[in-house]
């Protein structure tokens, strides 16, 4: 009974193009790249999703180190991480980490849910049918393009945009570790209204990045820590010249159809 129900998720894989996200978030500037405003999707998101080999390898290393340091040695589960979970709530009397791993996380950002018992086993299932349908990459690129960053902020394009100005290509190592610190927390670890906790946060990730050797030596990590960044205004572009800007979208939207229409 045990192998039907694990080799269920084969006939139900979920691949890539199922989780596609289809609304995006759309910058315009003028001919000088000088910005003229953003327009949110629908759902009032801030949402860009690009490549993996876009994203800095800096933020890729950050992300495993805080959220699933085994990610590419582990399952859906990881049995290591629920033992010593285990181990730790008992001595502590009380649940001290988290034993969820970024193939787990993924339906649940998905599909925001309630955290209760037969939810969590949804997820499972869920983390089952990826594993069939998608590599590591995938998943890993898809959970990174979805992550939430605080308020309607998702992605972490979106949020190097939003906060530095600049795609996630090009961040370094300090802010690579201050948004991988987002997602933990993204309400306390706002950065404009928390920056000493986010701090805090990203003191804990670079730690973790020396221990799993992504930063060698640990020079790097004082230097990190002590880096000064300087965030864009809150909300910056996002209702500059609103009218044309929709205007301007809905005029793209329509080219693109047309455009389809007549391949077809």
């Amino acid at each position: 009974m045990c192998l039907i129900g694990r080799s269920l998720p084969l006939f139900t894989p979920i691949q890539p193009q199922d989780i596609t996200q289809n609304q995006q978030t759309l910058k315009f500037t003028d001919c000088n790249s000088l910005p003229l405003g953003t327009i949110l999707t629908r759902n009032q998101e801030n949402t860009v999703v690009i490549s993996l080999d876009r994203i800095s390898p800096l933020f890729i290393k950050a992300i495993i180190a805080a959220e699933d340091k085994r990610y590419y040695q582990h399952g859906v589960l990881d049995i290591k991480a629920i033992g010593r979970s285990l181990q730790e709530a008992i001595q502590a009397e009380q649940i001290v980490s988290g034993t969820s791993t970024i193939t787990m996380q993924l339906p649940r950002m998905l599909a925001s849910t309630p955290r209760t018992l037969p939810n969590k086993v949804r997820e499972i299932w869920l983390s089952w049918r990826l594993t069939v349908g998608m590599n590591k990459e995938q998943i890993l690129q898809a959970y990174i393009n979805c992550l939430p960053m605080g308020g309607n902020i998702y992605s972490v394009e979106a949020v190097s945009r939003a906060y530095f100005g600049t795609s996630a290509t090009d961040i370094n190592q300090a802010k690579a570790s201050i948004l991988a610190a987002l997602p933990n927390d993204p309400t306390d670890f706002n950065p404009y209204d928390n920056w000493h906790l986010l701090k805090q946060r990203q003191a804990y990730i670079l730690k973790r990045m020396v221990e799993d050797n992504y930063i060698t030596p640990a020079l790097k990590l004082k230097k990190a820590l002590a880096e000064e960044i300087i965030l864009q205004p809150k909300n910056q572009g996002t209702i500059a010249a609103p009218h044309f800007l929709f205007w301007l979208s809905e005029h793209q939207l329509t080219h693109i159809n047309q455009n389809l229409s007549k391949k077809s």
